[in-house]
């Protein structure tokens, strides 16, 4: 079970809601009233008691930068927008996820199956090895074989977008 914390909020976290609010999507972020219509019909909130989109949205409320960019929460998101439809106030939940997660990603958090699916395009070009079973399994399909990915051009993209950097690479 998720331990409850005093939320504290300070002229920092006053000024990180208001980046936030400033995000295409979390414009109406102040409109929520934490009514739960977003957790109650999430699909991942059905299944992961610590996933509430309900807790994002009110630890964005107060500014909660830290809270809400550490650990597994925002990255466990569907972005099926589910909490969208269904939201009353037509809060953008997973639009406030995805501008939290850009968020993590400009301080350098990487959340670990994320950097792993990273790892694995730029050393076999894809994020899955496509070996001479998948290759079968295509032909059998009438496909060709899968064609051999272009690791240097996908490493030279990842320097540049300073993504090599975040997984740890050169």
């Amino acid at each position: 079970m998720v331990e409850a914390k005093d939320i504290v909020v300070s002229n920092d976290e006053i000024a990180f809601r208001k980046k936030l609010l400033s995000i295409p999507g979390a414009e109406r972020l102040m409109s929520c009233y934490q009514c739960g219509t977003c957790t109650a019909d999430c699909p991942i909130a059905k299944r992961v008691e610590e996933f509430r989109p309900r807790r994002i949205a009110r630890l964005a409320m107060y500014g909660q930068k830290g809270r809400l960019i550490e650990g597994d929460t925002l990255w466990l998101c569907a972005g099926c927008y589910t909490c969208y439809e269904r939201c009353p106030e037509k809060v953008k939940i997973s639009e406030i996820v995805s501008a939290l997660r850009k968020f993590a990603l400009t301080q350098g958090i990487v959340h670990p199956a994320i950097k792993a699916l990273l790892v694995s395009l730029v050393e076999k070009g894809y994020i899955y090895e496509i070996g001479e079973f998948e290759n079968e399994m295509r032909g059998e399909d009438g496909l060709p074989n899968a064609p051999e990915p272009k690791t240097e051009e996908i490493r030279i993209i990842m320097e540049k977008t300073g993504l090599q950097k975040l997984i740890g690479g050169d």
